[in-house]
């Protein structure tokens, strides 16, 4: 029987550097770093196969080798936490992107070597936006403590201790206050949030006030950072398309976020290579929720620095038909990838060897 350290050797290599160093830009399990293979638009590599072949343990190492070296988050699409809405969530408000999106933005916003906390104002305030829509003012200790836990998503290391866990409070006792009345919150909740981003003048306010107006060229929002919020709240209470829709952008705000971490000489001298996401079983909601946007964005020309490595249960789907298509011996030295004009010719599916004896050390 094979092993995983015989047959992956072309992913985990550090010198020469594999395929895993090559797009992250680090060399796995020490901070060495490597140059991009990739360097304008990494492609969203599958690992595809049927059960049994360790892709899910590859994940797994991949998550080890990475974390705490570059912003690092590993999302599973069949856990329950993406089946159904928490206790107490309105499904209208919920959705299994949704909660991937809050899963990973967890996980990348731990601090790493040389490097504090990610923040992601950007997507807490689509988030705050969507999650709005469930709420009514017959709930409001629930509604405080959504909206203090969406909201410090939104906050870098340097201001989350001390003022800024008062500061989130106090957003969320006025969120609060914005339900008091009857009918409909989403539109008080908005305006709330975007009252307290602007009050203040400290480097986290300014970052809060940015993420707002970079919603301001959301579809039919005329450069109104609040119309945005408000029509992304509708669109995704909508469901279907207009849920898709608005999915899309919670997701191109994740990436923008991240991206702005590595912004700047400061912010590159302390971040060495790319975040990365790790998705199994990328077939399910939670992952399609994923994959399809990214895909579709970078299709047209919208950019992110991210590197996704998903798991595929089978060997096809719909969403990867003109993906890529190599054996993972096949890309110990190069993967000669180059994408097409179709979203899934951005990703490259990666078919795993033989069965696995156990995970690298």
């Amino acid at each position: 029987m094979h092993t995983q350290l015989d047959d992956r050797g072309a992913l985990f290599d550090a010198d020469p550097p594999g395929l895993a160093s090559r797009l992250v830009g680090l060399r796995p399990y020490q901070p060495g770093t490597t140059p991009y293979e990739h360097p304008e638009e990494p492609p969203f590599v599958v690992f595809a196969g049927d059960r049994g072949l360790g892709k899910t343990a590859v994940l797994l190492a991949l998550r080890e080798a990475y974390r705490g070296h570059t912003p690092t988050a590993l999302l599973d699409g069949e856990e329950r936490q993406f089946a159904a809405p928490p206790p107490g969530r309105p499904a209208a408000s919920w959705s299994p992107v949704v909660q991937a999106l809050t899963t990973a933005a967890e996980q990348l916003a731990e601090p790493v070597k040389g490097a504090g906390r990610i923040g992601f104002p950007r997507l807490s305030s689509g988030l705050l936006a969507v999650t709005a829509g469930g709420w009514s003012d017959r709930a409001a200790p629930r509604v405080r403590q959504e909206a203090e836990r969406i909201l410090l998503l939104g906050e870098s290391e340097s201001w989350l201790s001390g003022f800024a866990g008062r500061w989130v409070s106090k957003v969320g006792a006025r969120l609060v206050a914005a339900t008091g009345g009857t009918g409909p919150v989403v539109e008080p909740v908005i305006e709330a949030a975007l009252e307290s981003f602007a009050e203040g003048v400290s480097p986290a306010h300014r970052r809060l006030r940015r993420a707002a107006a970079w919603y301001r060229d959301y579809p039919n929002a005329d450069g109104s950072p609040k119309l945005a919020l408000i029509l992304l709240s509708r669109h995704f209470l909508a469901g279907g398309d207009s849920r898709r829709h608005a999915e899309r952008h919670l997701v191109r705000a994740l990436l923008a976020d991240l991206d702005d971490a590595y912004a700047g000489v400061v912010q590159r001298a302390h971040r060495r290579g790319r975040p990365v996401l790790l998705i199994d079983n990328v077939q399910e909601p939670a992952g399609l929720g994923l994959l399809e946007p990214v895909l579709r964005d970078r299709a047209e020309g919208i950019r992110d620095q991210a590197v996704f490595f998903a798991a595929l249960r089978g060997r096809s789907h719909p969403a990867l038909r003109n993906a890529g298509r190599l054996d993972l011996p096949e890309t110990a030295r190069a993967t000669g990838w180059r994408p097409g004009p179709s979203p899934s010719s951005r990703a490259l599916l990666v078919a795993l060897p033989g069965e696995v004896g156990h995970t690298p050390a």
